[in-house]
């Protein structure tokens, strides 16, 4: 069988893995395969694939259509809204994800980002470069109130590395627990509480067509004063010209994205504010833990054709094999 590997950064060592198991392994994880890719540029790469390990990328009704050899998309993470999920069970095409790898790495991301606006220290290395001793009176982190919308797999990772230095986290969820107020030092409540209350507001659900732009231009403008909006769940969540002006309107103190509408992304609207801290969709991704998430996503690959793979690996079970 050929697997074809479209996702970035695959290891050497996962592909020696997968041709130590009999497969036929392709590389073809070359800049421009990302969310939105077309159709008429995604399918040359993939025609020949009976299995994929699968980046970002978007798969419509239309293309799995004229896969007739494919029997599983592995994804190399947690994701799966640019798959079609209907289109998948009619035609018989397996889906996992690495649930459980990166979750850690994203929400590390996220501290990364809160503390790049809490202390600054890019602007005081800066003073020191220029000959400058100014020492800036930075707010921090501590005492102010993280709101987590979302409370899955990251959300609660990133309460158990913001509580420690002295944050207060809320967060909202359609069907919180009670559990985890006490579990997490955390605290539930309504959407319109965490809005108002937050200093940082973290965009951590999946997208759907009840997340699709929900935090708009109605929603930003709810948000604390001077407060900070990160993105790390999908592009479309957010309303990115929503977001721009509220950045120019200086409504918001700043925001962090990580992740756009369509990827790679090197024209968007919020690279023109100076308080926009962009990345390149890379909160998923460290030296480490891309290994282990190759070598997830090429075991789940294993283990589904061989039908000995953990059922929380699987989104939708093929019948192709």
């Amino acid at each position: 069988m050929k697997v074809v590997v479209t996702t970035k950064d695959f290891c050497e060592e996962a592909k020696r893995y997968l041709e130590s198991e009999g497969f036929e392994v392709a590389l073809r994880n070359r800049l421009g395969i990302g969310a939105g890719a077309p159709d008429d540029f995604l399918y040359p790469v993939v025609e020949d694939a009976d299995a994929i390990i699968a980046g970002t990328e978007t798969y419509r009704p239309e293309l799995l259509a004229r896969l007739t050899n494919l029997k599983l998309i592995c994804r190399n993470g947690i994701g799966y809204d640019a798959i079609n999920l209907d289109a998948l069970s009619k035609e018989g095409i397996g889906l996992t994800r690495t649930k459980g790898f990166v979750e850690g790495a994203v929400a590390e991301q996220v501290m990364a980002y809160i503390l790049y606006f809490a202390r600054r220290v890019d602007l005081q290395s800066a003073d020191m470069h220029d000959h400058c001793w100014n020492s800036r009176l930075m707010p921090g982190a501590k005492n102010h109130t993280l709101g987590l919308v979302g409370f899955g797999g990251i959300g609660t990772e990133v309460a158990k590395r913001a509580v420690p230095f002295g944050m207060k986290v809320i967060y909202y969820c359609r069907h919180p627990n009670p559990a985890d107020d006490a579990a997490y030092g955390v605290q539930s409540v309504s959407m319109e509480e965490l809005l108002k209350e937050s200093d940082y507001v973290v965009a951590a659900v999946p997208l759907t067509d009840q997340t699709f732009h929900l935090f708009n231009e109605e929603r930003i403008a709810q948000m604390k004063v001077g407060s900070i909006l990160i993105n790390i769940a999908r592009g479309p969540v957010v309303d990115e010209e929503a977001l721009a002006q509220a950045l120019a309107s200086g409504h918001l103190g700043g925001c962090a994205v990580d992740v756009f509408p369509k990827e790679p992304c090197t024209n968007s609207v919020l690279t023109r504010y100076a308080n926009a801290l962009l990345t390149p969709h890379s909160a998923t991704s460290n030296a480490e833990n891309s290994k282990a998430t190759n070598f997830a996503a090429a075991n789940n690959l294993v283990n589904y054709l061989k039908k000995d793979i953990d059922a929380k690996y699987v989104v939708v079970q093929g019948t192709r094999y």
